[in-house]
């Protein structure tokens, strides 16, 4: 059965909401008083497939790739920047406001800059037993293969086409990969999870893949399977060895600039505390003007930053201490 539907506004994760007799209902890719035609989605009585736009909105503009719609990576890429920008600063207005904090927030900062320097591809067995290597679909567990995406940063250039070759070998395993791709100084770090463990011969093959594909280093669950480069990433004075698909903020350009408003709201304090610190975006930039005690509970990321503030702690008077 369809339903024609008026959306009145756009929900948290992006989906447009119709107000009917029955309450809300959530309809992916369909914009703000927009009139759209949708069909129930089994099981999920909230949610609706968008069929057709009926009456589109004046606000609606091409989508920059050509999976949107079928990929779940992206979900508003068919909106116009402006409104985009107000809708995320609404978001953390509301957030906000829910917590009961009263703070001004001020207009959005695009920090997309060249784009994703990191990325998590899924290679699963699709229909008729065909490998995808790709992104999940929203809100299922299909993925949709992808050649190209937009959103990433140019140095992940081959990131996909490593990501598949790494899927193929691995196929007669027939088990769900997750390889986690990042761009770093020395070229793509790729961490393999999933693949259950690997025989000598299947090891070495994946060796002459890295090889091949010309990767800085390629693990498996944070094992070394090949190194060709230290996958480094600098970090104000400092310069980290990451290690495995390390957390890192999505782009640079967002690291740089929520860096740049950390050190100006910490003015010129001379003991700072660093929670969930990470491999350091912060602290080893507080470090070069203050004493820093840096906590965090993930281990690689501690080793890895305390191993740099062996390098340059006298300088930077830094201080690291884990908690588990």
């Amino acid at each position: 059965m369809t339903e024609r539907l008026v959306i009145a506004r756009l929900g948290s994760r992006g989906d447009g909401v119709a107000e009917t007799r029955d309450g809300a209902v959530y309809v992916p890719y369909a914009l703000p008083g927009e009139v759209v035609e949708a069909e129930p989605v089994p099981g999920h009585p909230d949610r609706r497939h968008l069929l057709r736009v009926i009456e589109p909105s004046a606000e609606r503009i091409a989508p920059i790739c050509r999976h949107f719609g079928t990929c779940g990576g992206c979900a508003v890429q068919h909106w116009t920047r402006a409104r985009y920008q107000e809708w995320k600063r609404a978001l953390v207005i509301e957030a906000l406001a829910h917590a009961g904090i009263d703070a001004p927030v001020d207009a959005l900062i695009d920090a997309h800059g060249e784009g994703r320097r990191r990325a998590t591809f899924h290679a699963r067995r699709g229909t008729r037993d065909i490998l995808e290597v790709g992104f999940a679909a929203a809100r299922a567990h299909q993925v949709v293969g992808i050649d190209a995406c937009p959103v990433l940063s140019p140095a992940l250039d081959g990131a996909i086409a490593a990501a598949w070759a790494i899927a193929e070998e691995l196929k007669p395993t027939r088990k769900p990969l997750d390889i986690a791709v990042t761009a770093t100084e020395g070229g793509l770090d790729v961490d393999v999870r999933g693949s259950g463990p690997l025989d000598a011969v299947r090891t070495a093959n994946l060796a002459r893949l890295a090889e091949h594909h010309r990767l800085a280093r390629l693990t498996r669950h944070g094992e070394l399977i090949a190194l060709r480069a230290a996958p480094t990433l600098t970090i104000g004075r400092a310069r980290v060895t990451l290690p495995p698909a390390a957390f890192l903020q999505a782009t640079a350009a967002g690291e740089q600039e929520l860096a740049r408003l950390v050190l100006g709201h910490a003015g010129g304090a001379e003991h700072i505390a660093d929670l969930f610190c990470g491999v350091g975006p912060f602290a080893l930039r507080l470090a070069e003007r203050a004493r820093v005690w840096a906590a965090d509970n993930d281990g690689a990321a501690i080793a890895a930053l305390r191993s740099e503030e062996r390098r340059v702690g006298k300088e930077c008077r830094s201080r690291w201490s884990p908690y588990h």
